[in-house]
Parts: structure tokens; C-alpha cells; sequence
């Protein structure tokens, strides 16, 4: 017998040695819309029971008609008989302990209920199971549970719900409608035209936030359908496939509690290996900074997409392309605080010094991708196995500081600062001058401001870099270096390094 089991039993049974405290419906249901959903996170949430009721199709539609406005979510699942619909439709139908199957993305028994009414006051749900020649509806009418300070639940549709009646009787599964969206519309009547905008923004920001949550659940063997207003939602993957995405070894495998935590950690290309249109994916719905961190999936379903989770320091452009995905069961949910939303996990204590030591490998290797092209560390040249020549270095200050000054090894540079004593020795003024005054406040503000936009040097004044190549090509030959092999020096300079097709095109003539 359980340790619940035995509590119970314990329990006082005579009447004078307890009172029933049943909460107040109409005090109970406006708490219950308020656990903080947003309209994404409400109909994600939807979406997860039409995903564990094997829905291949599930379509949204959001229908504006002024304050009689509804947003309603379509599927061809498995539907339910009445007994069933009845017992989703209560708060709280199944309690969070319970053994859920593998392919269950629910968890608190309240999903349904909780997403909805914190976006509208007003539930129906129509559904058809196989085998039912009928249509199964009920509804809840928050102003009817107030009024009368019971938990009435309709048998009788909505109107704007009874437009999906004749698909659910001839295809099944099941329809989900929410009308008097208090909380989605906000005030219709002062100002309708702004309303219809916020509608129509919701609808869009919904789109790609599914893309996101169920991205994996749209592809491959076994892929669904899922649609807004009639616009296949596409998945967004956050590794984004790309040959120059790293994948840095064959990611962990964390055993807890009888199960596996699997962790691959992935840098993304810079952005000078991305198109116009990959940069603007990568960056997904709230841009390159904002996505970076870990990604954790529950069921294959997302859950947290783009944070640190305590295990590392905070967000910044230096390690905006590290990205680390994080696998469990839904078995763990409880030992990672899954909240009611699915939109928050917390990592259980025991697994924080792995889930750290991932971060500061991804975040180091992320950062080094990102200054290399920042030129600043070292690397090799484009397309070679040498070491490309950069024109700035990093050095620690006697402060302690570290600095930037530019490099005395560079061939534009020593050429300089090869001429007379006194030459040399204003050349070397004004290189100091200029590592000096380095604005590099305002530069952090600039690339903050700019971050995914920012151009590599001499890329948007290609004549200027042909003009600065034929000097240096001219100055090497003069020095008695022989023309290819002057060409094969320049392709590991910086600013010539980032651009391998122009400087390769001194040996035909062609620049």
C-alpha cells in the first residue's frame, strides 16, 4: 500500500472532525485564467492534445467579427465519447503524479481548460470519436459559472462554434472554440480597427511560435499538418541544418532516475557563411542574441527554446551562435518542474555540473567563431590549412585589462614601418594613437544595436579592398617576391582573407 494510500486511511471519517471547504466556482475559475499563458503558449498547449490524440491535420482559424471574434483549433484525431469529453472538461481531470504514455504531451490535467479561459470566457469543444454516429459537445460559459456559482457545463454549442459541427460529423475528431476573447481582443468597441490588427498580429506571431514548439513533429516519417487561417506552419530548427553548423562531438547522455538526458551542444555558422534568407531564419522569433543558450524538448516537444538555465553567465553577441539541445522523457517531468504552460523547466540539481561544464565548452567555441570573423583570434586562412595573418591582437594590460593593438607582423603594417628612423617612429605615434582611442563603448553599443547586420570589412566598398590589394601585391614584388607567390601570401592577410575569389583573380589579370 502507498504512503497515500495509508494517509487516507488515517484520516478522521466522522462528520464533526472535518468540514468539506469545496473552493467557490466563481472565485476558482478567474484564478484559473490567470497562470500567466500568452495566446502562443495557450494554443500550443491546445496542440499537444491534438498531437497525443494522433492527429495528422490540425487547422486554426482566427475569425474576426468584431467583439463576436473566435479563434478555433480543428483536428482529425481520435476524438472522445461524452464520458470522456465530460471528464477533459473538468479542471484538474488527472492528477500530475499519474503514469502517462510515452506519446502524451499533457501532464496537469488542466491544459485545456487553463489555456483557454486565459485568453476567453467562453469553451466549446465538439468531437467525434470513431465508431460515434454523433457529435459530442459541451461548453463552459465563465459569466454562467459566476452568475450562478456552479459548474454548470453546457451541452449546447456556441454559435460561432457551430460552424465546425458538419467537418467534425463527417471527418471526427475534434474542434476546440474559444468565443468572448476578453483577454485576446481587449477593448473592440473603442477601437475596433486597432483590435482587428492586434488579432491579425496574434495570429501571426501563433504561426511561427508552432513552428518552433513542434518543429519536429512537422517533418519526416509521420509528419503533421499544422495550419493557421489556411498557411502551412513551416518548423523552425534551431540547430538550423547548414554544413557549417558544428556539432562538437556526439553530445552526452545523462542517466537520471532510471532514464537518459541526452545533450548535443551545436555553434551555427557566422554569418558571413549565411544567406540573406538563412540569416533571417537563424535568427528565428526574437533574433540571434535572444535564441542562443539551451533548447529543451520533453516528448520531442519544445519546452524551453533559448536559455542558459542558471548554468551559465548571461546572454550576449559574443556567444549568440551556441545552442544546445536537451532531451527527456516525460517520465522526468517532475524532477525538472515542469510548470502548467510547458513553457518553463529547471533543471534538476544533480545534472547542473554537466549541463555547465556543455555551456562552457558551446559558449567558448561559439565565441571563438564569432571573433575570428571579428578579427581578432587567429585562425586559418579560407579554403587552407595555414594560419591566417590578422590585423588586430588581443594583449593583457600591466591593469590587467585586455586590449586590442594591431598587429606589427602584418606586411602592410611592416612595410610602414620599414622606412627611415624618424618614419618609423611617426608611423608608430600614430598606430599607437589610433589603438589609444579606440571608441570601444560606443563600438559594443553599435554592434549591439546592429548585431546580425554588420558588415565585414571592406565588404561594401569592394573598390577600395581592389585598391588596397594592387598596392600590397605591388609592394611584395617590388621586394623581390615572385607574383603567384605574393598572391599565395596575400589570401592569409587580413582584409584579404575574407575575400579569396578577388584576390585569386590577380593571377589571370582580372582585378
Amino acid at each position: 500500500m502507498t504512503d497515500r494510500a495509508e494517509t487516507v486511511k488515517a484520516l478522521p471519517v466522522e462528520q464533526q472532525d472535518w468540514d468539506e471547504a469545496a473552493p467557490r466556482p466563481e472565485a476558482l475559475v478567474e484564478s484559473l485564467r490567470s497562470f500567466g499563458y500568452s495566446p502562443e503558449t495557450a494554443l500550443a498547449d491546445l496542440l499537444d492534445n491534438s498531437i497525443s490524440a494522433k492527429a495528422v491535420n490540425v487547422d486554426l482559424f482566427f475569425v474576426w467579427d468584431g467583439p463576436d471574434s473566435h479563434v478555433a483549433v480543428v483536428d482529425d484525431g481520435n476524438g472522445m465519447t461524452a464520458e470522456i469529453l465530460v471528464e477533459a472538461m473538468r479542471p484538474g481531470c488527472m492528477s500530475p503524479l499519474e503514469a502517462r504514455k510515452a506519446t502524451d504531451l499533457g501532464r496537469f490535467g488542466l491544459g485545456l481548460k487553463t489555456a483557454s479561459f486565459s485568453q476567453a470566457r467562453e469553451l466549446t469543444v465538439l468531437t467525434r470519436s470513431k465508431g460515434d454516429p454523433d457529435v459530442q459537445i459541451r461548453r463552459w460559459n465563465l459569466d454562467l459559472v459566476a452568475g450562478t456559482g456552479q459548474w454548470r457545463l453546457l451541452k449546447t454549442s456556441s454559435s460561432q462554434a457551430e460552424r465546425y459541427r458538419e467537418r467534425i460529423l463527417a471527418s471526427g475528431g475534434t474542434a476546440v472554440v474559444w468565443t468572448k476573447c476578453d483577454r485576446l481582443l481587449g477593448d473592440v468597441e473603442k477601437d475596433p480597427e486597432k483590435a482587428n490588427d492586434r488579432f491579425l498580429l496574434v495570429a501571426a506571431q501563433v504561426q511561427a511560435h508552432l513552428g518552433m514548439t513542434f518543429h519536429r513533429f512537422l517533418v519526416g516519417r509521420g509528419a503533421r499538418k499544422i495550419s493557421v487561417n489556411g498557411n502551412a506552419v513551416k518548423p523552425w530548427d534551431p540547430v538550423l541544418q547548414h554544413p557549417a553548423t558544428q556539432a562538437l562531438g556526439a553530445g552526452d547522455r545523462i542517466p537520471f532516475m532510471g532514464s537518459v538526458i541526452t545533450a548535443r551542444p551545436y555553434v551555427l555558422p557566422h554569418r558571413s557563411k549565411l544567406s540573406e534568407e538563412q540569416q533571417k531564419l537563424g535568427a528565428g522569433i526574437r533574433g540571434w542574441t535572444a535564441h542562443q543558450g539551451f533548447y529543451v524538448y520533453r516528448n520531442n516537444r519544445l519546452v524551453v527554446a533559448g536559455d542558459w538555465l542558471g548554468a551559465a553567465g548571461a546572454k550576449d553577441e559574443h556567444t549568440k551562435l551556441a545552442r544546445i539541445v536537451v532531451d527527456f522523457d516525460a517520465s522526468l517531468d517532475l524532477a525538472w518542474q515542469i510548470d502548467v504552460k510547458k513553457s518553463t523547466a529547471r533543471p534538476p540539481g544533480v545534472v547542473m555540473d554537466d549541463l555547465r561544464r556543455l555551456a562552457t565548452r558551446t559558449r567558448r567555441s561559439a565565441e571563438e567563431v564569432y571573433r575570428y570573423r571579428g578579427n581578432i583570434v587567429p585562425g586559418l586562412a579560407k579554403g587552407t590549412d595555414r594560419p591566417l595573418i590578422v590585423a588586430w591582437e588581443e594583449f593583457k594590460a600591466r591593469s590587467g585589462d585586455v586590449r586590442l593593438r594591431l598587429n606589427r607582423k602584418h606586411p602592410l603594417i611592416e612595410d610602414a614601418l620599414s622606412g627611415p628612423a624618424s618614419q618609423k617612429r611617426a608611423v608608430e605615434r600614430v598606430l599607437k594613437f589610433v589603438e589609444e582611442t579606440i571608441p570601444t563603448s560606443l563600438i559594443g553599443i553599435r554592434l549591439a544595436e546592429a548585431l546580425d547586420t554588420q558588415s565585414t570589412p571592406y565588404e561594401t566598398r569592394p573598390d577600395e579592398l581592389v585598391k588596397l590589394l594592387h598596392y600590397a601585391l605591388e609592394m611584395m614584388t617590388t621586394a623581390g617576391m615572385a607574383r603567384d607567390k605574393a598572391i599565395d601570401e596575400l589570401v592569409l592577410l587580413e582584409p584579404f582573407s575574407n575575400f579569396p575569389a578577388i584576390t585569386e583573380s590577380l593571377r589571370d589579370g582580372a582585378t
